[in-house]
């Protein structure tokens, strides 16, 4: 997920959440109660997926209710698809999604991405501005940056989450990607900041699947 608090002890993290809370930037009033997760999905009940899919996902932790808190947002983490065979794979940076590997870019099954214990829900977009070639290029150099550290930082100095790994692999091929980053002032951080809805939101994609809604008839 897009932590915003990787370094801190579990009570220095209560304490920045409380107080963003205070403040009013939180739009969650009781992040203790256990979310709604969507049942385990099998791979067989989505569409057929491709290399440079977007993948996003509504996480279940407090500070993924954060994160869609100040970016107004349905999501709270995303990655990119890339390769099917034999399953498809993502590659994303997080925290926590595998204790062995934490603070790290990692790859995942979409199994282990959508598991209702990660996500309350999930979305899958098609950027159409991407060509193959691009989406290629795009899905090789995210290989290389496995095990990467993961650094929560804004924009102006070294950085790499979620979303700032995807645009900077974007950013590989002959595209033009611009996403909008978003000026965050709260307590334990401040500056820009790239959210899920900066993809979410971006003009030329399809969306071909999402969770929590009716899919239609194939």
């Amino acid at each position: 997920m897009l932590s915003f608090f990787p370094d801190l002890s579990g009570s220095a993290k209560r304490f920045a959440l409380f107080s963003i809370a205070a403040l009013g930037l939180s739009g969650f009033i009781y992040i203790s109660q256990t979310p709604t997760a969507h049942p385990a999905l099998a791979a067989t009940k989505l569409p057929p997926l491709a290399a440079g899919d977007w993948i996003f996902r509504s996480g279940t932790s407090s500070e993924s209710y954060l994160i869609q808190s100040l970016s107004d947002s349905e999501f709270s983490h995303i990655g990119m698809v890339v390769s099917t065979e034999p399953q498809p794979m993502i590659v994303h940076a997080t925290t926590d999604d595998d204790p062995q590997r934490a603070n790290q870019v990692l790859i995942s099954t979409l199994s282990e991405f959508i598991d209702p214990k990660r996500a309350r829900s999930f979305a899958i977009a098609r950027p159409r501005f991407m060509s193959s070639q691009d989406k290629q290029q795009a899905s090789n150099w995210l290989l290389q940056q496995l095990q990467q550290p993961f650094i929560l930082a804004e924009r102006n100095t070294k950085h790499l989450y979620c979303t700032t790994l995807l645009a900077d692999a974007l950013q590989q091929s002959s595209i033009s990607f611009q996403p909008q980053w978003q000026h965050i002032n709260a307590p334990m951080f401040s500056g820009q900041y790239l959210f899920p809805s900066a993809f979410a939101h971006y003009p030329d994609i399809d969306w071909i699947y999402h969770s929590n809604k009716a899919q239609p008839a194939h």
